[in-house]
């Protein structure tokens, strides 16, 4: 199965974030794509190594002294997120522009029910009219 493959010690395929802007990153080897609850798309670079001492609430999370995955991405500028791998590769604690975010790997069929639900979250959300929420989300 494809979302198992292994790159590096962390696996391809979809990570749930929790704490973040993004909703999931997707993995394939160095590379990654941060996927928006809007459905935008951001390219991400994935390095694995020694990253510096773990900023103290990552410290106290994964029980690691140094970060050791990094993700740059450009949004306006390049941004670097430090973070901990664990060592099963499946999860990731990182410290970035909103704080403590969690990435914990999910099969494609958990991240595909995970992103529908989502989408059925944003399109009760486009109106409070019960008229307009039911042709949205009943149109088939």
């Amino acid at each position: 199965m494809a979302d198992e493959t292994r790159a590096f010690p962390l696996r391809n395929g979809h990570y749930k974030a929790t704490g973040n802007w993004y909703s999931f990153i997707v993995v394939n080897g160095s590379t990654g794509i941060l996927k928006e609850p809007s459905n935008s798309k951001i390219e991400t670079k994935i390095k694995l190594g020694e990253f510096g001492e773990a900023d103290p609430e990552i410290v106290e999370t994964t029980g690691q002294q140094f970060y050791n995955i990094e993700f740059t991405y450009t949004i306006g500028s390049d941004y670097k997120e430090p973070g901990v791998l664990s060592e099963d590769g499946l999860k990731i604690t990182t410290k970035g522009m909103m704080g403590v975010t969690v990435l914990d790997w999910v099969t494609q069929e958990e991240a595909a029910a995970l992103e529908a639900e989502e989408i059925q979250l944003k399109l009760l959300l486009v109106s409070t009219d019960p008229a307009r929420i039911y042709k949205v989300t009943s149109s088939g």
